[in-house]
């Protein structure tokens, strides 16, 4: 039986519902916080936004509003049900609706790293892909240098593909990322 629930829309965005999170549509005071997330040095290691989107929580809001107004990439924040607090970001990324396809991404305040959360988020996330984008599959990239996030995403079960190039933004063409997907009709509950 799925234990991830879709409750009601946010203007657009519907509410996912996991065990411990819920996942909804992310406000203006949501960014501060997600701000002060993106910009902590351990997570910025693991992320691939440019810095010119991290200057300002303003900017970093507006940057999630045109993602919701052109619906090619959705933006859900995670909130902890046990302390009503924003502890990250979780997103479908790169939504081609004709080949069925999207990205899955996350990123998670440091002081909730380890519990659980990213793999609850995600597996909420390639739920709702498959069931209500009708997505075929989804695909998700990771830092060889960031082993708990491979791990994430082996436990949503999702299967090494291959190593793909980094491509340009602050990573730089040299690195190497390792792509993860998993195709509708694998998933587990």
């Amino acid at each position: 039986m799925n234990m991830y629930t879709k409750r009601e829309c946010s203007q657009g965005i519907p509410v996912l519902e996991s065990p411990r999170l819920i996942l909804r549509r992310i406000t203006p005071e949501d960014c501060e916080d997600l701000h002060q997330y993106m910009i902590h040095p351990l997570v910025q290691r693991t992320i691939s936004f440019e810095p010119q989107t991290l200057l300002f929580p303003a900017r970093l809001y507006r940057y999630f509003a045109a993602c919701y107004e052109g619906l090619r990439d959705l933006h859900w924040a995670i909130e902890s049900k046990q302390s009503r607090s924003i502890i990250g970001v979780c997103s479908l990324q790169h939504w081609d609706r004709l080949q069925g396809k999207a990205r899955l991404g996350y990123l998670l305040s440091p002081a909730c790293w380890r519990q659980g959360y990213a793999t609850e988020a995600a597996r909420s996330l390639i739920h709702f892909g498959f069931e209500s984008l009708e997505l075929n599959r989804i695909e998700a990239r990771c830092s060889q240098a960031n082993p708990a996030s491979e791990r994430v995403l082996q436990k949503c079960g999702m299967a090494y593909v291959k190593a793909v190039p980094a491509g340009s933004g602050k990573r730089g063409e040299e690195e190497m990322l390792m792509l993860y997907a998993i195709n509708r009709g694998n998933i587990a509950d």
